[in-house]
This record gives C-alpha cells, structure tokens and sequence, in this order.
C-alpha cells in the first residue's frame, strides 16, 4: 500500500485524457481477440452461478486489458470480473482503480448473438475519471473523460431530448442471477411498460448504457449489477448530459448495483413508476 502511495506521489495520476487514451487502447485489443474468437464456434464455457457463465476467451481478455494497463499505470489497482472477490468498487480516494469487464454479454458472445462490449474504466476512489466501451461486432467505440464530453469513434454524442416518459424507448436487464424475484420484477415491468413507448432487453448493460449516452435510449434500468457491468457507462451517460442513480435517487448504485441512467428529463418520472426506491430489497419475496 504505502509503495503505492508514494509511487502516485511521485507521479501523479494520468489526466482523465490519458487515462481515457490507455482504456481505448486496452478496449480495441479486447475487441480485436473476441471478435476473432466470436467468429470461430462456440466453445466451452463454465457456470458459475445458474445463468451466471464464463469462458476461456473472458478469461483471455481479462488478462489482455490487465497487461496493456498496467502497462501504463504501473501499481494501479485492478478491479475485473474474472479476477474480482467483491462486487463492489473501490472506495479509497487516494488510489487509481481500473474496473473492466472483459466481456459484457457472455451469453450472447457464446451463442453468437452479436451483442458484447468490452467495458473500461478509471476512478479513484469512487471518482469516475475516464471509461470507454466499444462493441466488437458494430465496431463502436464510446469514450468518456472527466470533464471531457463523449465521443462514439472520435464524433461528439449526447444523451436524447426526449422529455416524455411515454414516448422514451427504454432497456433493461433481467435479474438472471435471482430467478426467485422474477415475479415481482415482473411487476415493476409491466408498470415501466405500460408507461413508455416500449422496452429493449439487449442482454449488455455497458451496450445499453452507451446507447442511452447516444440518445438512441432514453434511459436504462436493472437490479443487482456489478460494478464492472456499469462503471464506465455510468460515466458515458453523465458525460453525454444524462442522469445516474440508484432508484432512491441516490448513489448507492455503486455498491447496491441497482442503476436507472437516463437522458436526465426522464429520471425522475422513471424512478416514479418503478417506486423500488430500495432497488433489490423491494422485491425480495
């Protein structure tokens, strides 16, 4: 630890713009080796919970980020899925963290359903500063800075305008990994529903989450995510001109993992309808 903090002092942490160039950097590599692995058969794949699925090619992306960013910011922390004991993200703001999803979408990927992301992001603490996502098969690359704006492959992005809840084009998630809630998830769908202009389910939350910082949605929801499923889209979201929050309101979705991100003039009409200002607890059965 203290030999970390003194190599930070004597170095600095990157800007948000260098820190955005190495996650760039790191998400095309990724991309590169899932898109030529997407294309090949499916292969074997563990489970680790009912739903809940790895495979030898999330494991190699893993390892390919860590590699390339570290690389650059030698004794940062890293925080991935594979690799991860924790859900939740670092909390220490004396600290650089790098939180990836290796691959976004592992169902997909393994059926050949063209929807995946790698997923890259910098905070400290729990400070985002930098996040990038790019789908391999559309060759979509979304980058955020802190203070930066976004970009989809280098052109500026914003979140929509659309300012009526039965006229948005939302996604969500189903709660894969507690099958034992579906009925009152249900619910709370049938309620967003029936208030919106109709419901997208992708099967990526970084996906969706970049579609929402490209105004192609208007907002986002799901219970229980991680923080490498959510980390750097957060960010593409502030940054485009949206909204992030737990369904309180509040900025529990960094631990709790249940997230609403919108285009901002939604948000609060959303988080009504949905009324689980607890997120995951209301609908414990």
């Amino acid at each position: 630890m203290e030999q970390y903090r003194l190599q930070q002092e004597q170095a600095g942490i990157p800007t948000p713009r260098e820190l955005m160039s190495y996650a760039e950097e790191a998400a095309r590599a990724c991309g590169d080796l899932l898109l030529e692995a997407w294309r090949q058969p499916k292969s074997g794949y563990e489970e680790k919970h009912p739903g809940d699925l790895v495979s030898e090619t999330d494991r190699a992306s893993e390892e390919l980020a860590r590699s390339i960013l570290l690389a650059h910011t030698p004794g940062a922390r890293y925080l991935a899925e594979e690799s991860a004991d924790t859900r939740s993200g670092p909390s220490d703001t004396d600290y650089l963290t790098w939180i990836v999803d290796p691959l976004d979408g592992t169902a997909n990927f393994l059926h050949r359903f063209p929807i995946f992301a790698v997923s890259v992001a910098a905070a400290r603490g729990r400070e985002l500063l930098a996040g990038v996502v790019l789908i391999p098969v559309l060759d979509e690359c979304y980058s955020a800075g802190q203070g930066l704006g976004v970009t989809l492959n280098g052109e500026p992005i914003s979140v929509s305008e659309e300012q009526d809840l039965d006229r948005s084009l939302l996604a969500t998630g189903w709660p894969f990994r507690r099958k034992e809630i579906m009925r009152s998830y249900l619910t709370i769908f049938t309620r967003v529903f029936s208030a919106s202009q109709g419901i997208r389910r992708a099967g990526a939350a970084a996906v969706d989450l970049a579609w929402t910082a490209a105004g192609r949605l208007e907002g986002f929801w799901e219970y229980g995510l991680s923080v490498w499923d959510i980390a750097a889209g957060a960010l593409l979201v502030r940054e485009a001109g949206g909204a992030v929050s737990d369904f309180g309101g509040g900025e529990a979705w960094w631990t709790s993992g249940d997230i609403v991100a919108t285009n901002g003039t939604i948000h609060e009409d959303l988080l009504a309808v949905a009324a689980t200002p607890n997120g995951l607890a209301d609908l414990e059965p």
